[in-house]
Parts: structure tokens; sequence; C-alpha cells
């Protein structure tokens, strides 16, 4: 996992590309919230992020506003148009107006609610790794609300692995399941390469020893890239679910639902239990919502986990209407 040092770097660099410029686009003003960041290194590896970030645009500058685990990053930016979807942007000193570096030169295109940015970075001089960044491309969708700011401490996870940029709200008889991905290893293998929304509990479940009897995790998927997902994309999302069937050894497999925004399916694992998953299409990410269970039979798990899930999956839709 990123350090954190290097984590900042990423939203830094982020808070640049995405301070792209307005005064030459209209359609650029506004309020942007950041929904993923692929940075691709040398070696062509990726790595995948998002931090709780929004940048503003008026006529003249951008001001990216970041919240992380030690307070708020807040950045000022001149722009300029340096040619059709290209922009020169110089971070500056909001005190006195001097810039901070050298400008940066990104590529950029907006498409219906969502802000692209693409940067290509200079080769960095021979240092014997392949692990410098080549390439960052992010996407942001438009935040209509009346202000423009990052959600912050929200109660609802811990730790400072990638957040999502959704809205959620716990549903009622239900509350978060605060524990950090560094520090557990199964939590951490169910994340995987995913933005960690929150896991949650019934307020009246029992924590044993090994965790909670029955647990509802959500994920943001980065796997389709940092573009918007429409309804083509989802498509090709759900093809890929159907077809990522686990080893026979883990358990058995079954889609239990195919419609156009959502899919899902029932796993029953060999080792006991049972995940039912919904994939789902909110404000263009891939968001599955897991339900488990350890103590139910193949019965029970269809019908309390599916309802389960589907209370999340309607809280979540609510949440991000807007």
């Amino acid at each position: 996992m990123p350090s954190n040092l290097y984590r900042s770097a990423i939203l830094c660099i982020f808070s640049i590309g995405n301070a792209a410029a307005a005064g030459s686009d209209p359609a650029l003003l506004g309020c942007w919230r950041s929904q993923q960041v692929q940075v691709t290194f040398a070696d062509r590896s990726h790595t995948n992020q998002n931090g709780d970030c929004v940048v503003e645009y008026d006529a003249t500058q951008a001001h990216s506003h970041c919240h992380n685990g030690t307070g708020e990053v807040e950045t000022l930016s001149n722009y300029q148009l340096a040619g059709p979807g290209q922009l020169r942007v110089t971070v500056v000193d909001p005190a006195t107006g001097n810039a901070k570096g050298p400008a940066s030169d990104i590529h950029y295109r907006i498409e219906d609610e969502w802000l692209l940015i693409d940067r290509q970075f200079p080769p960095a001089p021979s240092s014997g790794s392949n692990k410098q960044p080549a390439s960052l491309k992010s996407v942001s969708v438009r935040e209509r609300s009346a202000r423009c700011e990052p959600r912050g401490e929200t109660g609802l996870r811990i730790g400072r692995t990638p957040r999502s940029s959704l809205a959620f709200s716990v549903p009622s008889g239900w509350e978060p399941y605060l524990v950090d991905p560094v520090n557990d290893k199964n939590v951490a293998l169910a994340i995987n390469t995913s933005l960690f929304i929150g896991a949650f509990t019934p307020r009246d479940v029992k924590t044993l020893l090994a965790g909670p009897s029955q647990l509802v995790m959500l994920l943001d998927d980065v796997r389709p890239g940092p573009i918007p997902v429409r309804a083509s994309e989802f498509d090709s999302v759900k093809k890929q679910f159907a077809e990522e069937r686990p080893a026979k050894e883990l358990g058995t497999f079954q889609i239990t639902c195919d419609q156009p925004d959502r899919v899902c399916g029932l796993l029953g694992r060999a080792n006991g239990g049972f995940v039912y998953t919904e994939l789902v299409n909110v404000k263009g990410r891939v968001v599955m919502v897991n339900g488990m269970s350890t103590a139910l039979s193949e019965s029970e798990a269809t019908n309390v986990l599916s309802k389960s899930v589907r209370t999340f999956v309607q809280q979540l839709r609510s949440d991000n209407a807007k």
C-alpha cells in the first residue's frame, strides 16, 4: 500500500491536473469532485488512488480543497489555454501569488457530467527505477450542491486507505463496523484495489472473535479505469462479473439477477458461509455491495442477505441522487 507521503504526492498531482483552467472554457466553471486517479509508471504498472477532494473554478483561478487524515490541504492555481483541449497550469502561493514551480501542460475533456484529465510526465533522469510516474489520468464528476467542499469525516470508516467520492448515510438499524484495512488482512483481501466506502453490521448482531456473523461491505470498483461508467461500460462490467467464477474448491456461484443497472450473485463458500453481491451503477461508478454471513443456510442467506444488500443499494442511490 502506498506510503502517506506517496499518496499525498498523488493527490497533489491530481490537484495540479484538475486545476486545469476554467476561464477559457465556460463548461469548466463550477465544482468538480474527484472520483478516481490512475498513475502509470515507467514499467507500465499502475496504481489507483482517490482522495476526498474537490476543485472549484472561477473566471481566473482554480481552488483545490482536499481533506485527509492530517487535516485540510488547499491548492491555488493560475491557468491559461495552451491549445484545443490543452491547458497550462501553474500552482501559486495564495499569499503572494508567486509561482511555486514550473507550469504543467494538461489535456482535458468534458463528457456529460464528467471531467477527464490526461497528463504525461517528462522522462525522469536515469535512476535505475521503473517506478517513476509516466502519466496520470483522472475522472471527476460535477458537484451541484450549494457548497463545494470535501465530505470530511463521516464516521463511516477509519484508516487512510483511498476514499470513494460517493455520499452514503447508514440505514436505520445498522451501524459502522470500524476496521482499518491496513490492520485486518481479511478486510484488505476483500477490498483488494477498490475504494473502501465502509462496512456495516446490524445493531443487534453478535460480533465474534473472528468478526461479525453478518456484515455488509460497500466498495467503489476501480477496475473499469478512470472513466465515467455508463450503460455500455456497465454491460461489460456485468459480463466480467458473470465470467469471474471462483475455483470449485472455493465454493459455488450463481447469478441471481441481471438488470440494466444491476447484477447479482450468490457465492456459497466451501469453508462455510455465504456472500451475496450486487454490482450497481451509481453516478458513473461501479459499486459492489456485499452481504456476508457465517450463520445462515442457503435459503436464509438468499433471503436475508439480498434484503440487506438492497436496503444499502436504495440508500446509496438516494444519497447520490443529485
